[in-house]
């Protein structure tokens, strides 16, 4: 018994060290583009050696999915209380968030575009992003029923939505404006005018 309590503690403590290693990277993915942060560089803010940051991740690459896969789990729960609450969010409000969110948080938006685009993900590590991303799906279909969509094509619509924000933030995220707000207040009205067409075709009177 003391010696399953003894392994009970040894594994929560490597748990433990294994978060502050991702929360150093995501504290040095803030600063600059993530695949410019080096694993040693990783080791230095958590406080270890660069031999010891092997023990928690095998690679550099395990290590920014693992990030990744946080940062979506835990902006997804902001999402949720949109959508579950009494009064649930429209379309509109729900995707101006979304990008927000994604302006916002650089490093975020730039490991997401990365996992869509690369084509050589492990398994584990794809079923994992599948299903991160999933739940925005989800939570989006839910939404569309929630604000009276009938339920037929609900889900391909939702994955035509999500796309069409990620698209229009891939395309002028960096669109040559004046400032960051000029640029963020185009994406606002570009994601205005494509949840218009969503909320005319899927919610009528």
């Amino acid at each position: 018994m003391a010696e399953s309590k003894f392994a009970e503690l040894k594994e929560k403590e490597k748990e433990t060290r294994k978060q502050i290693v991702v929360d150093s990277s995501l504290t040095l993915f803030a600063k600059k583009p993530f695949y410019e942060v080096g694993m040693r560089e990783v080791a230095e803010e958590a406080g270890i050696s660069p031999a010891t940051i092997y023990r928690y991740f095998a690679s550099q690459a395990e290590l920014f999915h693992e990030a990744f896969i946080q940062e979506i789990d835990r902006a997804s729960k902001a999402f949720k209380d949109m959508v579950q609450k009494e009064e649930p969010a429209n379309i509109e409000e729900f995707a101006l968030a979304f990008v927000d969110l994604l302006i916002e948080n650089e490093s975020t938006f730039q490991m997401m575009t990365y996992l869509m685009l690369k084509n050589d993900l492990t398994n584990p590590v794809m079923g994992r992003f599948d299903s991160v991303t999933k739940i925005f799906f989800d939570l989006f279909e839910q939404l569309l029923i929630k604000n009276g969509a009938k339920q037929e094509n609900v889900r391909l619509y939702a994955h035509s939505f999500i796309a069409s924000l990620a698209g229009i933030l891939m395309t002028f995220r960096n669109y040559p404006l004046k400032n960051k707000k000029a640029v963020r207040d185009h994406i606002h009205k570009l994601v205005k005018v494509t949840s218009c067409l969503y909320t005319d075709q899927l919610i009528k009177p």
